[in-house]
Parts: C-alpha cells; structure tokens; sequence
C-alpha cells in the first residue's frame, strides 16, 4: 500500500485496549485429510494498533508477523498505520476529500516483549533524515546481530529488520525501499537504508519481501535478503514488472545491487507477476516465490534458488496452478483480494507455501510441500470453511514439525451480490498440523466478532480496503502468532454505500458518518503452546 497504489495495475487484473478471549470454538468445514480429533491448544486475541477518533487516522492494515528466535516473549508486527495523516478536506462541491499528504509516515511498528500481554507502537519518523517518507507495506524479521568481526551471533540477542516502501518527496512518481533495524526487541530503530536503486525516477518498487539467513548451520548465517516487484515506466499501458532482489551481508548497513530473477515482460499474452515471498533453509539455499501470469489464462506459483548466498539464481520454476480470487472482489464486497503465497521452511528443510484459490465460487486454502529441495511438490486442501471463502492465508513452520495457517474467511454469496453494510461478514480463522502438512484440523474460529468489510474504506471512498495480506510466525516455545486487519470497531455508512453504488454524490463523511466509520484495526492472536 502506498500513497500511489491507485494508479499501479495489480496481478489481479490479469490472471489492543487489549481484549483477550480463550477461543476453541471450531467452525465447520472439511477439504483434505483431517486429524481425528482438533487440536485445542489456548487461543488469545489482542487488539494492537492504536485507537483514533476517525477516518483516516483510524486506519490500519496489512500486518506482517515475526518471533525473536532467542526470546518469544518478543514478537513484532506492523501496519500501513494512517493515524498521522491529516483529517479529510472539503473538495470544492463541500464532499470528503482524503488523499494522502506529502511527507507523512505511514509505516507503524508494534511489538511486545511479554509474550502479547501488551503491546507498543511508534511510526518510522527516521525516513526524513535519508529523504524520504515510510509508504506502507511493511514487512519484519528478525535475523543474529552483528559480532564486530564480520560475522554473526546471537550472544547478544537478535537482530529486528522492519522493511517497507520508501516515498520521495522530490519525485513523487519514484517508490523505493529502504530496511531498517533494531537492537532492543522493536523498542528503537537505527535508520533506514535504502535497497533499491535511484537511478530511474519512474521505477515504481511495489510489495517488499524481507528475510534473514537465521540458521547458524548455513554459510550465509547473518545475510539478509529483500525481494520486490520493478513496475518500470509508470504510465504504461502493461508495466514490464520483474521480481528482483538484494541482498545485504553486513546486518542491513548496505544492501547489493539488484539482480533481476524472472523475465520483464507484462503482455496480453504473458501476464505479470507480483507478491514475493522469501525464505532460506539451513544450507543457506534461498528461495524467492510470487504468483506469475504464464499465460492470459492461468496463473501459477512459482519460485527461484539462488545456491550461493543471494549472488544469483536459477531459471524460475513452477509450484502448482493458480485459480485467483475473483476480479475485482468477493461477491457481495468490493476489497481487493489476490492469490500471492505465504510461505516457509520447517525441519528438514521441507518447503510449505500457501495461497488462497478458487473454483466455482468458494475459495479455499490450498497447501503445496517439497521434501527435495524445490524439485518435486505435492499440492493439496489444507482449509476450506462451509459457506465461506479463505483469503489472505499465513503460514509458519514450527520446529517440532507443526505448521499453521493463519487466514480470513468471508461468507459466499452469489455472483453479482452487491456490497453494502451487512450484505457479508468475515472472521479470522487457523488450522494446525502435527504431521509436516499431512492431514490438518477442522478450521478453528479466533476472531471473537465477525467483521463488515463496508466499514473499511480507501482513501477515496469509492470501495472499501482491507490491505493486501496477513502475517503468521512460529515461537521457538511452540507458540504460533497470526495478525490481520479487522473492522469489527467500523460502522458503514449510508452516504458512502450510495456513492459507491453510484446513486448519490460523494458525502462529506463528518457530517454524514459516524465516526467509527472506516476504522480498521490490527489484531494479533497467540496460539498456543
């Protein structure tokens, strides 16, 4: 998400107060083979952005999700956090006009240190002093610390990595990336570092990836990877979109030239490819995926191995076939949605990535496996919910051989349904598996409400916005965390649903709406151990 995100054409198109409830309440559902009885492991929700008396302040979304390898007291995860921008202005017809303003920081950390108990968030100020502004998309890590000897440790502590897009000021139509870090659990921030280049001032760099090479055993123990989509030439008709990647060897003080891993091209016969995703094993192979249009009519998973530290890597390779989301949004909803993977890496190197896919009208969470190395995979159904569709799912590989997925699920609706306030609903949901990915739980409810995504709004009123995905991460203690943005606290708004519909005049919301419209939250539920 960034302040230009309007104007970028999308895959899509081609292809806490804190509240803590014990929740086990399973949903039902089926897809894929099952365990024989569900786990119930202690569940626990907190709402963890910061309140806001209105629109656009109280907007929060798209959470990414980390665990300190060393301390899983300490997790960290963030949002596109607008509660700094200014209040929306009369356009000259008297409605609500809400665009983003120049120079304001949109990227917000949370973090705890007590396991969730409590939570802490600030902006990333620190963008000014490079030039720039934090846009969104954020993304976290953790990953050792440097040991003043050129290598890598955890003697004293783990290392924190918050990436996100970085706005300039001075070209408005560039969008770069920059990484920062921290040395204290999220509780300060050493400065941003940028991780593109400024050569070309209408490169567009959209969708930040980030990780750390966190497994002492690797020979690249310490290196830090940042993967991306290139839109080059903003205004084009197809945008030659490649996923390119850098690296940094020296905890994010510098970061390597990009290298570009995939083909440019972005055609009525090629489509383009977006949503990396980044992941190393622990003989330091790393592995980039993202969804990519192959054909004007089907996408697929793909990836790419670099075997030498991120220097280069190999032809790109497919996963399995892709069924997107519908275009532009769920029956009966108007947010965007996509298919891009969420992925990792469990004991023995096994390869897990997952994605939301759909056929018939009912979207489920399909699972794909590799115990090679990226050679073969084995693709299946790892949640699917009676009655709704999962979207935005998140995974994470734990070190006893559990995996989890973290994901939302929205009631099914015929097509042509149109949006509007409590026409749909959605709520947060997880399965677990104790067998690497073999048979998995009946879908387990965690939200404590429902949410209405006619609550949500973009910047322009003209749909509503939920963000782009969810974040989820194992604990070294056996816990799993998941984070996703939530409107339960928003109300819709009559005025704003008929602007929408086309049947009435773009409202000034402060006199139409009550306040709580718009507001989106970020919530974090511990599960487990």
């Amino acid at each position: 998400m960034s302040r230009s995100r309007s104007t970028r054409r999308w895959l899509a198109l081609l292809l806490l107060p804190v509240l803590a409830l014990a929740l086990t309440t399973a949903a039902k559902g089926g897809g894929g083979p099952h365990l024989s009885a569900p786990p119930t492991p202690s569940v626990s929700e907190t709402l963890v952005s910061p309140s806001a008396s209105h629109f656009p302040q109280n907007k929060q979304n798209e959470s990414p999700m980390a665990v300190n390898p060393v301390d899983p007291s300490n997790a960290i995860t963030g949002a596109n956090d607008e509660i700094e921008e200014p209040d929306c202005t009369p356009a000259t017809d008297g409605s609500s006009s809400c665009p983003f303003a120049s120079g304001v920081d949109l990227s917000g950390v949370y973090w705890t240190t007590d396991g969730g108990s409590s939570w802490s968030q600030q902006i990333l100020h620190w963008y000014g002093k490079i030039g720039l502004t934090s846009d969104g998309d954020p993304v976290v890590a953790f990953g050792p610390q440097p040991n003043g000897n050129g290598g890598f440790s955890y003697d004293s502590g783990a290392r924190a990595y918050f990436g996100s897009l970085a706005g300039n000021p001075a070209v408005p139509s560039q969008e770069l990336l920059a990484v920062d870090t921290s040395d204290d659990k999220g509780g300060t921030w050493n400065g941003p570092v940028v991780a593109t280049t400024r050569d070309n001032p209408v490169d567009f760099n959209d969708k930040i990836s980030l990780w750390v090479d966190n497994n002492p055993a690797s020979p690249y123990f310490g290196n830090v990877y940042v993967g991306w989509t290139l839109f080059q030439g903003v205004g084009m008709t197809n945008w030659p979109e490649p996923i390119m990647v850098s690296r940094s060897t020296d905890g994010g003080a510098t970061f390597s030239k990009p290298v570009k891993i995939t083909p440019a091209y972005n055609n009525n016969s090629v489509g383009g490819r977006q949503g990396s995703q980044i992941r190393t094993d622990s003989k330091g192979n790393v592995y980039v995926f993202w969804e990519s249009g192959t054909s004007s009519h089907q996408d697929y998973q793909q990836f790419a191995v670099s075997t030498n530290g991120g220097a280069s890597f190999g032809r790109p390779r497919n996963i399995a076939l892709v069924n997107d989301l519908p275009y532009p949004s769920f029956p009966g909803a108007s947010f965007r949605i996509n298919s891009f993977p969420s992925v990792d890496v469990g004991p023995s190197d096994a390869l897990y990535a997952t994605w939301a896919d759909s056929t018939a009208g009912h979207a489920v969470v399909k699972l794909a496996k590799s115990t090679d190395y990226g050679r073969t995979w084995s693709t299946s159904t790892a949640a699917d919910v009676t009655g709704r569709s999962a979207f935005y799912p998140a995974v994470a590989a734990a070190a006893n051989g559990e995996v989890f997925i973290g994901f939302n699920a929205i009631d099914d609706k015929p097509v042509g349904t149109a949006p509007g306030a409590g026409v749909v609903s959605y709520d947060a949901y997880y399965v677990l598996s104790t067998n690497g990915g073999g048979s998995w739980s009946s879908p387990v409810k965690i939200s404590a409400a429902p949410s209405d995504p006619d609550a949500s709004s973009a910047n322009n009123l003209a749909v509503q916005f939920i963000g782009d995905y969810n974040g989820a991460a194992a604990g070294s203690d056996g816990a799993f965390w998941f984070s996703w943005t939530d409107s339960r606290n928003g109300s819709a708004c009559s005025a704003v649903d008929d602007y929408r519909a086309g049947t009435g005049p773009r409202p000034n919301i402060y006199d139409s709406c009550d306040p709580t419209f718009g507001n989106t939250d970020i919530y974090v539920a511990k599960v487990g151990p």
